[in-house]
């Protein structure tokens, strides 16, 4: 296998662990700190941490010595091997005193001159965001492909390898909000005419917004802006309701269990992540879309309720997602596992319209 090993082109027998790569090369492991593509791997994980093709690998020997000032570094030529003695710092982040690149106490790595340069920011910056085993790519892909993975990884203490349940569920509100204005379907965000007109509880809606219409002396013409606007901020945060509201049913599903109550919130973080990037950035938007491709090349479909027949197939994935994810983290029976994902899965229309009624009374009295 090909590995980029301080940035050289190196061919290397396949399968080789962190520490066996060492060991070949010649320096010794309590002597050395490893990098594996922008991420530093903890001396404990060197036997289990399998290199792929095309990994890139800073492997780094400590060395000790003087201690050169910036101004120092900016003018000498770069050390040889022999010469790194001079390369003693102090580590800002556990104040150890350090030869070499990395800190071995907490990892943090020596500045260098360059390393707040536009070219140096912008590649660790991209690098740590779209590398293709970065956090953020491999908590996405884990979220989808093993159902309550995180959940389980995060509770029994693994958690330097993901993003924190609150960061993904945060990237995840992001991108719903960043994309839902151009995704052609309302989700999360319900204008005044929606909430009036075409949810469970609009006839308490219309007599509501009537008052606080008649309040402040404006016409409707006028509220409605200053509605959907207030809807428009307001949607971003209120989403947490859901979360709060899944962890609790959860708690009720779970109480003979006597558990943790930061252990139900974890896993209705991933859950609520998981259906908002499912359900409203891909399903309904996907259909959305195709309407308008069919449309725009003249293709005539029957004249249908999507949302009605959309319906069924987002409670299907919900139910399919959450019997899996249960049985990963809470390890029941088959049946218990099924009735409780039953429950998760018809709720959810529920809990999005508690979630919508919460975000109309907020918008209604702010606006």
């Amino acid at each position: 296998m090909t590995l980029y090993l301080n940035g050289e082109q190196r061919e290397f027998p396949d399968g080789l662990t962190v520490a066996a790569l060492v060991a070949q090369i010649g320096i010794k492991s309590d002597r050395a700190a490893v990098e594996l593509n922008l991420e530093i791997v903890p001396r404990a994980r060197w036997d289990t941490t399998t290199l792929k093709d095309g990994d890139k690998v800073e492997v780094v020997h400590f060395v000790g010595g003087g201690t050169p000032t910036r101004s120092e570094l900016a003018q000498q030529e770069p050390l040889l091997p022999q010469e790194a003695a001079d390369a003693v710092w102090h580590c800002p982040t556990c104040a150890a005193q350090v030869s070499g690149n990395f800190c071995p106490d907490c990892g943090e790595k020596k500045r260098g001159i360059a390393d707040l340069s536009i070219q140096h920011f912008f590649t660790h910056a991209l690098g740590e965001l779209f590398h293709f085993d970065s956090k953020i790519f491999r908590s996405f892909r884990l979220l989808f492909a093993k159902p309550g993975f995180l959940t389980a990884e995060y509770l029994r203490g693994c958690r330097k390898p993901y993003l924190h349940p609150f960061q993904l569920f945060f990237v995840t509100n992001l991108i719903y909000f960043f994309l839902q204005p151009y995704l052609g379907w309302s989700g999360l965000r319900t204008t005044l005419d929606i909430q009036l007109h075409m949810m469970s509880y609009s006839s308490v809606a219309a007599r509501l917004a009537a008052a606080r219409i008649a309040a402040k002396g404006i016409s409707f013409a006028q509220f409605a802006p200053l509605f959907d606007h207030v809807v428009d901020v307001q949607a971003r945060s209120l989403v947490l309701v859901m979360v709060l509201i899944y962890a609790v049913l959860l708690a009720a599903m779970q109480w003979r269990r006597k558990e943790f109550f930061g252990q139900h919130l974890v896993f209705s973080l991933h859950f609520t992540a998981f259906w908002l990037m499912a359900i409203f950035v891909v399903l309904y938007p996907g259909i959305s879309l195709f309407l308008r491709f069919a449309l725009r090349y003249g293709v005539h479909l029957p004249s249908v309720n999507w949302d009605k027949l959309i319906f069924p197939v987002a409670l299907f994935l919900l139910l399919t997602y959450s019997f899996l994810a249960l049985r990963t983290v809470y390890r029941e029976s088959f049946f218990l596992s099924f009735v409780k994902a039953l429950v998760f899965a018809i709720s959810f229309h529920y809990v999005l319209d508690i979630y919508r009624f919460i975000l109309f009374l907020t918008a209604l009295y702010c606006s």
